[in-house]
């Protein structure tokens, strides 16, 4: 399971979002890593996308709180990476088999918007609803049904 990094430490994640993380990262080692390119985004990045970025990166600030937010990011792309490589190939027939959506671009935009729905669950109490919105992208649902709201 993805791990959320130490939530005690002063200056490392927002209060609360330990549990968010943990009811996500629950739900998202379920998910098969075939389906992973469902969740990858375009691949332009728009302004909305990066005005709500812009907003994610100035709460996040530096120092402590920086570091274990990317440690915590860091965690769930390790866990996605492992369940990519160690997918098993489907057969669609004898001698053929069934392609899945494996090419880097999709695993770059797959990564990106993990990145952003982590991001967008650490800092939700302080972003506002629509940049939270944003961050999630492809996200939303099974993150609102993860966190029960």
């Amino acid at each position: 399971m993805p791990d959320r990094g130490d939530v005690t430490s002063p200056g490392s994640l927002p209060r609360g979002s330990g549990a968010r993380l943990d009811r996500f990262a629950a739900v998202f080692e379920r998910l098969d890593a075939g389906g992973y390119s469902l969740f990858a985004t375009a691949a332009e990045v728009d302004d909305d996308v990066r005005r709500a970025m812009a907003a994610a990166d100035a709460a996040i600030g530096s120092g402590p709180r920086r570091a274990a937010i990317r440690d915590a990011v860091a965690s769930f792309r390790d866990f996605a990476a492992r369940a990519y490589s160690s997918r098993l190939v489907q057969t669609d027939t004898v001698f053929l088999f069934q392609s899945l959506a494996d090419r880097p671009d999709d695993r770059v935009r797959f990564a990106a918007s993990l990145e952003r729905a982590v991001i967008a669950l650490i800092l939700w109490d302080e972003l506002p609803p629509d940049d939270r919105a944003i961050l999630l992208g492809p996200w939303a649902s099974m993150v609102e049904r993860a966190v029960g709201e």
